[in-house]
């Protein structure tokens, strides 16, 4: 169906690449059409309408999900108070990179 063997006979480089280049476009319509009469997934936009985009998780979200779970953990495990834990939280953020600091200063609260 693609000829790659029968159809192109020039020792010429740039008559090779270029048949090549053919034949890889003539290999991608063929995939498209198959792709539209035999995958069930092309049927409009059905799919594109039904599906809502996830929201990349910021780095700013993942570090405060991550220190929230330390500190309920110490919490339960030590049996210490809120003040301590709050004391604990304060001394690991005073130890952080300055542009982690920066990127973890601001309204953003985890739930």
């Amino acid at each position: 169906m693609l000829q790659l063997r029968t159809e192109c006979h020039s020792l010429s480089y740039d008559a090779l690449t270029a048949h090549v280049a053919i034949v890889f476009t003539r290999y991608m319509l063929l995939s498209v059409y198959q792709r539209k009469d035999q995958d069930e997934r092309t049927i409009g936009e059905i799919f594109y309408e039904l599906i809502q985009e996830m929201e990349d998780i910021t780095f700013q979200h993942s570090i405060f999900v991550l220190i929230e779970a330390m500190t309920e953990s110490i919490q339960q495990v030590l049996h210490i108070s809120d003040e301590l834990v709050n004391e604990i939280y304060m001394d690991f953020f005073r130890r952080l990179l300055e542009y982690m600091q920066d990127a973890l200063t601001s309204d953003y609260k985890v739930t």
